[in-house]
Order: structure tokens, then sequence, then C-alpha cells
């Protein structure tokens, strides 16, 4: 009994280890759109390079929410995720509704993050798969 006491703790406590070197691939870093990728037809569309300013997310790991800045708008809301299959879900994003040049960068952001349901890490990348129009990919600023 006494085997299984400790067994069961040191499971828990190496869990508990991983679960946070995870989190902190996803939490607490500023991702900068790169690209994204018609769900469709595969095609890729590069983030414009003259655009004055870079889209960005960000995941905290305090009450869930995710930070939104895009060229001319920002906004927040909430997000749910599992680090073992790799399932996300965004909520409750509200943002401002400035228009201006490039501005459809940010919707195409914003709509597919709200139909979001899996992200995968390669190194500095996070790639945010949705059932929407477009695959969303960032890099780590």
């Amino acid at each position: 009994m006494k085997k299984i006491a400790i067994f069961s703790f040191i499971l828990i406590l190496v869990g508990t280890g991983c679960k946070k070197t995870a989190d902190a691939d996803l939490l607490k870093v500023k991702w900068v759109l790169s690209y994204i990728q018609d769900t469709k037809t595969n095609a890729i569309k590069n983030y414009p390079s003259d655009a004055a300013r870079k889209i960005s997310i960000d995941f905290t790991d305090s009450l869930n929410a995710i930070s939104f800045n895009g060229v001319c708008n920002g906004g927040w809301g909430t997000y749910s995720y599992s680090l073992g299959s790799g399932s996300i879900q965004v909520t409750d994003l509200a943002t401002t509704q400035i228009g201006c040049q490039f501005g459809e960068w940010e919707g195409y952001t914003i709509q597919n993050l709200y139909t979001a349901f899996r992200y995968k890490i390669n190194e500095s990348s996070l790639e945010i798969y949705s059932n929407g129009a477009y695959n969303l990919y960032f890099n780590k600023d």
C-alpha cells in the first residue's frame, strides 16, 4: 500500500511538472501572425510586409485570457486548451472596430480564432487549426 501511495505521488508530481513546461510554450509569449492557410485549397497568404503594425496574440495563465493586438484594433477574450489533445477554444473575444488599411487581416485572425479547434507548437512557431476559412500561423516575437 505504501508503494502505491509513493508511486501515485511521483506520477502526480511528474505530470504537474510536465504541464508547466508545456504551458510555458504557449503562455506568456507574444505570438505574431506570419501567414494564413486556406482550409479548403491549402493556399498560403503571407502577412503583408508593408503593414504598419503586426497582428499578435498573447495567452495569459491568469483567468485564461487572450489578448489581441491588430493593425489598428485590439481586444481580449477567454480561451481553454488541452495539452494532451492539443485542443483549443477561444470565446468571448471583444475587439474595437476601427477601419484601416490591412484591416481584413484582423478579420481573418478574429474569425478563425473563434472557430479554432486545435493548436500545435513547433519550436518558435504556433499553428492554430480552424473550422473556418483559414488556419493561422504565428511566430514568437
